[in-house]
């Protein structure tokens, strides 16, 4: 049975490999400077982790590594969620020649020199081809025969309980196959009580016993208070007293979802790399006296709850804060998966018609 193999750069913790597996595309290897992700990567995805940045790669490289793992008949993609931070809104008040920006150029080299059957990139959703590096990323699929599409999607219209926009661009150089994100099945939208309502009380400073990972930063004694000042479900911190306010904050009214609670019946705040500190942003849970938990945000990003992760608590925070939505990235997948299978379908029955 002919089948898509893919290799995943910048993959992280897993959250975009996990998801193209679970649409049915075996993505067999995954690429990350950062060794703290190797054992969460691997043990849920049985999957390869080659601990180098993209830099140190080479195509010739990735080229061996698919010839030593698909079959004749398989089809190749490459995908790549370059990090996002050197293309952020907060980012352009910052030095302009940020070293993370050339990865997307790095992330074409490998591309180009590959040629794999399919190709998917994800990244901020105000990237456009503005751009100078997203602009010869196009320009270089186009010139070797690939056909794409982009387009900004929500996490929150694929099973996933918070606001997450993302750019993805999905091409390929097959040219029968009709790719288009036309074929995304949208779902109807989840709320946070979905997702982690029946998970069981905790204290900040008594995780649970039976899942190592539903635990909370301990809170210091201020923050405590103006957590338990804070109304429960989706309450803010405009309501303290003057002596619970942070001094900035007295001063001027800024960010103001920050020490705020989540609501049951709402969507979380994006899952960022710190949603385990509750000053952070509003990531106080809806009515326990605490931020939210790991387990917690894994669940919010759709991490499956066998899901387990590995290393320190601030590692694990970074892993689950920087992975794509698993479910977010199933729904991509499924679309590539489509337009294979529809167009080997077509070919099948054209062949019986013609016997």
């Amino acid at each position: 049975m002919k089948r898509i193999k893919a290799i995943d750069f910048f993959c992280g913790a897993g959250g975009l490999t996990h998801g193209l597996r679970l649409s049915g595309i075996d993505v067999f290897a995954g690429v990350d400077i950062e060794s703290s992700c190797k054992e969460t990567y691997e043990h849920n995805n049985k999957a390869k982790f080659i601990n180098k940045s993209i830099v140190e790669i080479t195509a010739k490289e990735i080229k061996e590594l698919f010839l030593c793992n698909i079959s004749k008949n398989d089809f190749t993609m490459i995908a790549g969620c370059a990090p996002c931070q050197p293309y952020s809104m907060i980012n352009t008040r910052k030095k302009q020649d940020d070293d993370r920006k050339t990865l997307l150029d790095e992330f074409r080299r490998i591309i180009k020199g590959v040629r794999p059957h399919f190709v998917l990139m994800e990244n901020v959703s105000r990237l456009n081809e503005e751009n100078p590096f997203f602009a010869k990323f196009i320009e270089m699929l186009e010139l070797n025969g690939y056909k794409l599409e982009y387009k900004v999607l929500n996490a929150k219209n694929f099973s996933v309980a918070q606001n997450r926009k993302r750019l993805f661009l999905i091409a390929t150089r097959l040219k029968k196959i009709n790719l288009s994100f036309e074929n995304l099945h949208y779902k109807t939208p989840i709320t946070l009580k979905d997702v982690i309502y029946h998970l069981e009380s905790i204290n900040h400073d008594q995780p649970s016993e039976t899942d190592p990972l539903h635990k909370s930063k301990t809170l210091n004694e201020i923050n405590l208070k103006r957590i338990k000042a804070t109304p429960k479900n989706g309450g803010l911190r405009s309501v303290w007293s003057n002596e619970l306010k942070v001094p900035c904050h007295a001063r001027k009214e800024v960010f103001l979802d920050n020490y705020g609670r989540l609501a049951w019946n709402s969507l979380s705040s994006t899952i960022t790399t710190k949603f385990n500190q509750y000053y952070s942003g509003r990531f106080g849970h809806p009515e326990e006296d605490r931020a939210l938990s790991l387990r917690e945000g894994a669940l919010i990003q759709s991490f499956p709850a066998n899901y387990n992760f590995f290393g320190s608590e601030t590692e694990i925070a970074k892993q689950i804060g920087n992975a794509v939505p698993v479910n977010l990235s199933k729904a991509v997948g499924e679309t590539i998966v489509y337009a294979l299978t529809s167009q080997l379908w077509n070919r099948n029955r054209n062949k019986k018609q013609n016997i």
